[in-house]
Formats: structure tokens, C-alpha cells, sequence
């Protein structure tokens, strides 16, 4: 199964109802990281591998003009839907982080929260380039990385090459890659960037923010 497939499988057993309690938590969220982009003068912002949308709702509610998408084309329906409710209209497209179709330097900022370690390190270094393209020079870019818990490695897999694994077996994870998060390779893949910010949030992932 590859990627876009994987994630419109998972997407397509979920539905705006269920998900909207949740979603509604990020509005007007504030955060150090939120904080960091005001701070920076960061007006127009790309959130990218939306989900169903959190941080595109973080971001718009503080004040940021947002753009979002996601490699699946139920989640970015699901997303432009649960905005709509909560009174937004943003544009929201389904695309791959490895060509997502905006323009050089669109955006000031860009949000990609849990999405560079779903992917092989190749892909993520094409996926963290492609963010660096769209974002201007001086701009802000947000990355960050799960933990890979006990629960994960319980389930049949398969250890790749470059670090990553990849589930098999009957879980609702077949086929999906996972990079354990370690800090010499993301740091690797941050490489040449000025980091910002460095810390670890309530749900464990490890979150940086560059300059581009």
C-alpha cells in the first residue's frame, strides 16, 4: 500500500462529528511556539499535513492567514468541514508534502507536526526541503517527532535501512513507516538550519523550530 493510500484509508473511519470536541481545544490556543511566530512577525502561515485540521485552528484563531494541506483527500474534507463550523473559511487542498504545489517563499511560516517521521529519511529530507522552498527566506518552519512507544514496537514490523520501521501484520498501522525519534538523525535532517526552539510538549513529541 503507499503512502496517499495508507492515509486515506486511515481518514475515510473518521468524521468531522466525532472529531469536533477535540478540535475545537485548539481554538485559540496559545503556545511558546505560537508565541515564538508572533514574535517573529510571521503573518502568513502553511500548515502542513493538516490532519483534520488542530493546528490550522491554533493558527488561524491567533491571528495568522493560513493556508493547509494533506496528503489525503478525506482529511483535508474533514478539515475544511470542522473549520467551516467553527467559522472559518481557509483554503485547504489535498497534496503531498514532497509537492505540495504552492510557490516559491508563499508563506512566512509553516507548522509540520508528526509528519517528517512517517516517512523514510530520504522522503523526509525531500518533505523538509519542500518546506523550505515554500516558506521565504528568514522565515519560521516548525517540525516535530514522536516517540515510538512500547505499544508501537508490541506490533509486527519490519526494521528498514535507514532507521526507520515499517508495520505489517493485521494492526491498523500496516504499512505504516515510523522513525523512532533520535536526536542525531533529526538533527541531521535539520542541518544547515538556525534552531530556535528545542523542546519536548505534553503529548512527547520532540518539537524544533528553524529559521529557513
Amino acid at each position: 500500500m503507499d503512502n496517499k493510500s495508507l492515509w486515506e484509508k486511515c481518514w475515510s473511519k473518521e468524521n468531522i462529528d466525532n472529531l469536533l470536541p477535540y478540535l475545537e481545544k485548539y481554538n485559540n490556543l496559545k503556545s511558546d511556539e505560537i508565541d515564538l511566530f508572533q514574535k517573529e512577525k510571521i503573518k502568513k502561515a502553511c500548515d502542513a499535513a493538516c490532519g483534520f485540521g488542530t493546528y490550522t485552528l491554533a493558527l488561524a484563531s491567533n491571528g495568522f492567514i493560513v493556508k493547509a494541506f494533506d496528503i489525503s483527500e478525506n482529511a483535508a474534507e474533514i478539515t475544511k468541514e470542522g473549520l467551516k463550523r467553527l467559522g472559518y473559511d481557509i483554503e485547504v487542498k489535498a497534496a503531498s508534502i514532497l509537492q505540495t504545489g504552492y510557490a516559491d517563499s508563499e508563506f512566512d511560516g509553516a507548522f509540520a507536526h508528526s509528519v517528517l517521521d512517517h516517512m523514510t529519511f530520504a522522503d523526509a529530507k525531500k518533505g523538509f526541503a519542500e518546506l523550505c522552498r515554500i516558506v521565504r527566506s528568514g522565515g519560521l518552519i516548525l517540525v516535530s517527532f514522536d516517540e515510538v512507544d512500547e505499544d508501537d514496537l508490541a506490533l509486527e514490523h519490519e526494521n528498514q535501512e535507514d532507521g526507520c520501521i515499517r508495520f505489517t501484520g493485521d494492526s491498523a498501522k500496516n504499512g505504516m513507516i515510523l522513525h523512532p525519534y533520535d536526536d542525531v538523525w533529526v538533527k541531521e535532517l535539520l542541518s544547515g538550519k538556525e534552531i530556535l526552539y528545542e523542546a519536548v510538549n505534553s503529548k512527547d513529541e520532540h518539537v524544533f523550530i528553524v529559521r529557513n
